[in-house]
């Protein structure tokens, strides 16, 4: 079957996406920098291996080669030293619109890797240890990157808000009751929430915590007064300058308080 995409349309879309990436933020991410490699689920583990062996080396410490590794993104993002990179799936099938998000999430890796903190590479510097507080700081980085990539794509495509709180609800909602310890996507769950609720309409055009709180109990109506600290200790940290900067302790603190979340729901229906 025909792909959507030629691989030659995916390297202009994904340059299109960068070139509208840098009239927001002005990276030194460019055509020159960065490296493109395409492919299947098929042909995946191939590719990653070669792609990473050329440019990438320590990606191939990742698990890659696990059962539905490659069937498990559409893209995704590299950065090196000295270069950046990014695998696209080449019989990707999203729309235009579902597709730029999807390039822009990844440039927004890409960017975030480099200048969250002082030089660079925030989970190489403190993510790699297997202690309890290496997890608490794993489980925080792993909410935010998501969440702050997907607030960063939207708000290069759209210039103002124009999703609703209670246009979020529904999916709000059923991402809420999903997590547990027990489920291992829980993490994602709780980025995709944290995403939906600030790039809202309510959320993304106030400074007030108070004011965006009540619109968010109005119309979402958590029950889970960790999960709203959650909300508010992101809220705050976006409506800094510059909002991509993190600190160990804020993803520390990000973390912790994902953890007493869950353990929170537990207790909520012992």
């Amino acid at each position: 079957m025909k792909n959507r995409y030629t691989t030659k349309e995916l390297t202009e879309i994904f340059f299109e996406a960068l070139s509208l990436f840098n009239e927001c933020l002005e990276s030194d991410i460019s055509e020159s920098n960065t490296v493109i490699a395409f492919f299947t689920p098929d042909n995946g583990i191939d590719v990653y291996e070669d792609f990473c062996k050329e440019h990438f080396p320590k990606n191939l410490s990742e698990n890659y080669k696990a059962d539905g590794y490659m069937d498990s993104f559409a893209a995704q993002a590299f950065v090196s030293e000295k270069e950046y990179g990014v695998l696209i799936r080449e019989d990707i099938d999203f729309t235009l619109a579902g597709l730029q998000f999807t390039l822009l999430h990844e440039i927004s890796h890409m960017f975030c890797t480099r200048n969250e903190i002082k030089n660079g590479f925030f989970f190489d510097r403190y993510c790699m240890g297997s202690g309890e507080e290496d997890g608490i700081i794993n489980a925080g980085y792993a909410i935010w990157r998501e969440a702050v990539a997907d607030i960063m794509a939207d708000s290069v495509l759209s210039e103002n808000a124009t999703m609703t709180l209670k246009q979020a609800k529904a999916e709000v909602l059923e991402l809420f009751d999903k997590i547990s310890f027990e489920n291992p996507d829980s993490k994602k769950c709780v980025s995709l929430i944290l995403a939906y609720i600030m790039i809202s309409r309510e959320v993304a055009c106030t400074y007030e915590w108070q004011k965006a709180k009540m619109e968010i109990e109005n119309q979402i109506g958590f029950d889970n007064s960790i999960m709203m600290l959650l909300l508010e200790m992101s809220f705050i940290k976006l409506k800094e300058n510059p909002f991509w900067k993190i600190t160990p302790d804020f993803i520390m603190d990000l973390g912790s308080t994902y953890i007493t979340m869950l353990a929170s729901k537990r207790l909520q229906f012992m």
